[in-house]
């Protein structure tokens, strides 16, 4: 018995894709196919199918579709051509990409043209051999990872610079800044990728940019800019600033919690008053008082407390007789003084007393 031919191709990982071109292929031999490799079979410029790993012969049950094109193959020892491509499967992580030319983008909160550039890694697989093998090898005898680097990398820049563009221009953030976005941006432009080369066969399994930048010059003056705008701003304005942006947040807080400001301003108050140990009664009180007003009334619209002449001199708010802090305001009111030499009552803040004339204080 003649020995069986037996087809195989080894070859290193920079290697995606062997072409064996066998002129005179006998039905009696075998292909073995590696475990990181899938082989595709074709005869007269048609796939005919596709095997993974292990060893296949040309039998009619292993490759059905030959029996139906080329059932006389069958029928003797006859050859014939063929072409067995053998696609490497392997994951390759290692490819390095950079811009080939710089971004030249307005940074968007220090008016500035800036040249960016940007670099980072990638990874791909051949997702779909029959598809690759078509689309992209054709009658290439060999295809390797530099081919398709290449090949893509027209693909890969236009996808980088507008995720950076979108991300500068339209998100609004700085170049200064962008380092904190460096994952949202990789995993942006992933996506994108990976759509425009799914028709390939081939699969981004892994894509991170390491760093995004400008000249240094370019850097520098945007630093210089950056502190000559400050300057414009006093004390005051970020101090104002900081409490509009504190401001937001608590109204936020409010709304979702669900109270008002005037509540908060209550509890303030309360707050306040429990806190100084000369006013107890006034804290049961006023707990009380508070209890009441959100039992008997709408939060956004609480009763007004009731009128009797007496106001306080911080906010000029109505105040219950006899109370020692203001309820809008938490002010400690001031208290009525003595006459040291008649006794005699006197109105809080007097210089002289009403009945005697004595000067108090």
């Amino acid at each position: 018995m003649a020995e069986k031919e037996l087809i195989q191709y080894v070859g290193d990982n920079n290697t995606l894709v062997h072409k064996f071109t066998c002129p005179d292929l006998k039905p009696t031999a075998e292909r073995m196919v590696h475990d990181s490799q899938e082989a595709v079979f074709y005869k007269n410029g048609q796939a005919l199918d596709v095997f993974p790993g292990g060893i296949h012969s040309l039998k009619p049950e292993n490759v059905p579709f030959l029996k139906r094109v080329f059932g006389a193959i069958f029928g003797g020892p006859k050859t014939f051509p063929c072409d067995i491509f053998f696609v490497n499967k392997v994951s390759v992580l290692d490819i390095v990409w950079g811009t080939d030319s710089p971004i030249q983008l307005e940074d968007p909160k220090y008016p500035m043209l800036l040249g960016v550039r940007a670099n980072g890694q990638t990874g791909l697989k051949i997702k779909d051999s029959s598809k690759f093998v078509s689309n992209v090898v054709g009658q290439l005898p060999e295809i390797s990872i530099e081919t398709i680097r290449r090949a893509i990398k027209g693909m890969m820049m236009s996808s980088i610079k507008e995720c950076i563009a979108i991300a500068i221009a339209e998100h609004k953030v700085s170049i200064l800044e962008i380092s904190t976005k460096l994952t949202e941006l990789s995993n942006a432009i992933i996506s994108k990728l990976n759509a425009r080369v799914a028709d390939l066969g081939i699969e981004l399994n892994h894509f991170a940019i390491n760093s995004i930048s400008a000249s240094e010059s370019d850097l520098e003056q945007l630093r210089k800019t950056k502190a000559e705008m400050l300057k414009g701003f006093s004390e005051a304005d970020i101090e104002a600033y900081k409490i509009s942006r504190i401001s937001e947040a608590r109204a936020k807080a409010r709304e979702t919690e669900g109270y008002t400001y005037a509540d908060e301003r209550k509890f303030d108050v309360l707050e306040e008053a429990a806190k100084n140990a000369n006013a107890p009664a006034f804290a049961g009180n006023a707990v009380n008082q508070m209890g009441n007003q959100t039992l008997n009334a709408p939060a956004s619209n609480p009763a007004p407390a009731q009128s009797t002449g007496k106001t306080c001199p911080e906010c000029g708010a109505q105040v219950a007789d006899g109370a020692k802090f203001c309820m809008n305001c938490g002010k400690q009111l001031p208290v009525a003084s003595f006459c040291p030499e008649c006794g005699s009552k006197c109105a809080p803040g007097s210089k002289f007393c009403m009945n005697c004339g004595t000067k108090l204080g």
